[in-house]
C-alpha cells in the first residue's frame, strides 16, 4: 500500500504542490505545509519544521535525508544520495550532485558511455548555502559553513569556513572574524 500511497504524493507534489507560492509570498505558509506534508514522506528522512520550497526537484526523494529545519530551496535541483543536517539554510537555484556521467572512451559519445558510481553529498549542521551554489559528487560541508552565492563546491569544506568561486576556495574563517 505504501507504494501507492508514495505515487500518489509524488503525482501530486511534481503536478501541484510543487508549482505553489513560495513560503515567504502571500499564501506561502498553506503552500509550505502542503509541500511539506505531501514530499515530507516521500524523502528517506524528513526532520521536524523542514521547508521545502517551490519548485524544488528531489527525483524520488528516497536518497535524500532532511533534518530538523532544514530546507530545499526554491527551485532546487537534488539528486541523492544526499545527507542535509539540521538548520541548514538553501538560496534559490542551488544543485547538489552526487554521481558523473562516464567520459573515458573518446570512441563513443559520452551520452552514450553512462553514469559513475553514486558518490554521496554530506551537509552537516547549521551551514547557509547561498544562491545558485553547485555542490559536486562526493562532497562533505562540514558544520557552520556558508557556501558563497554562486559558489562551485568541488571538494570538501572545513568547519566554520566560508567558500566561494569557481572552483571554491576558502575565503575565511568564521571562527577569526578579523582575518
Amino acid at each position: 500500500m505504501k507504494r501507492a500511497t508514495d505515487g500518489i504524493r509524488y503525482a501530486l507534489y511534481y503536478a501541484l504542490a510543487s508549482k505553489l507560492p513560495r513560503s515567504y509570498a502571500p499564501g506561502g505558509a498553506t503552500a509550505a505545509r502542503l509541500r511539506r506534508t505531501l514530499a515530507g514522506p516521500l524523502l528517506a528522512h524528513a526532520g521536524r519544521d523542514v521547508n521545502i520550497e517551490s519548485g524544488a526537484v528531489f527525483g524520488s526523494g528516497r536518497m535524500i535525508s532532511l533534518g530538523d529545519r532544514s530546507g530545499l530551496g526554491v527551485d532546487a535541483d537534488i539528486h541523492g544520495p544526499v545527507s542535509i543536517g539540521n538548520d541548514v539554510m538553501m538560496g534559490p537555484r542551488c544543485t547538489i550532485l552526487t554521481r558523473n556521467h562516464h567520459i573515458g572512451d573518446v570512441t563513443r559519445p559520452m551520452s552514450t558511455q553512462g553514469f559513475g558510481e553514486y558518490e554521496p553529498v554530506v551537509i552537516e549542521d547549521d551551514v547557509w548555502i547561498g544562491a545558485n551554489v553547485t555542490i559536486m559528487p562526493g562532497v562533505t560541508v562540514r558544520t557552520g559553513s556558508v557556501l558563497a552565492a554562486g559558489a562551485v563546491v568541488v571538494r570538501d569544506v572545513p568547519p566554520y569556513t566560508i567558500v566561494g568561486g569557481v572552483p571554491a576556495v576558502v575565503l575565511r574563517d568564521r571562527r577569526n572574524p578579523s582575518r
